[in-house]
């Protein structure tokens, strides 16, 4: 009886990937290896919903006097290079593409503050959101706050006195 190399070979074949098959089947889904998780950007931390430790800048205390906003002055990281537990702060344009294409979002109020420095509001009775953003002389701007419940018809003013960020007129 004569045997071919051809089937010394498919024998061979067999018995080494028979264990294999095996080995890899009885890998528990628990013990996968895990592929190490991708940052994320500031920008999509607060469009996904920030869940750290409380609104960013909360830990400011409460001594600040009403309506100032010079804690976001010194603000240094803006867009992506952001920490997710600061404010959001971008180049104005963007921010103000985001506010639009994220969450329909038009300007609504805008107050000068001096120095080449405002607040604005922007809002969407489509969506139902507001921002409120300051910008700095250097146009980097920041969203300082946030809602929801926003309706046509709202008083702007009003709904930044409410959030502390403008003094009562």
């Amino acid at each position: 009886m004569q045997t071919s190399k051809t089937t010394f070979f498919a024998a061979g074949i067999a018995i080494i990937s028979i264990p294999a098959t095996i080995a890899i089947a009885a890998v528990r889904s628990d013990e996968a290896v895990q592929p190490a998780p991708q940052a994320e950007s500031a920008r999509q931390v607060m469009l996904d919903g920030y869940e750290g430790d409380g609104r960013p800048m909360e830990d400011i205390p409460s001594e600040i006097p009403y309506g100032d906003l010079s804690a976001f002055d010194n603000v240094t990281a803006i867009g992506e290079a952001q920490s997710p537990d600061q404010p959001y702060c971008d180049n104005r344009a963007k921010l103000v593409d985001s506010l639009n294409h994220d969450f329909a979002e038009k300007p609504a109020m805008t107050k000068q503050l001096g120095d080449h420095r405002k607040v604005e509001l922007y809002a969407s009775s489509i969506m139902g959101t507001w921002t409120a953003v300051y910008t700095r002389a250097d146009n980097v701007s920041c969203i300082v706050s946030s809602g929801t419940d926003w309706k046509r018809g709202n008083n702007p003013v009003a709904l930044l006195h409410r959030e502390g960020i403008l003094p009562a007129t």
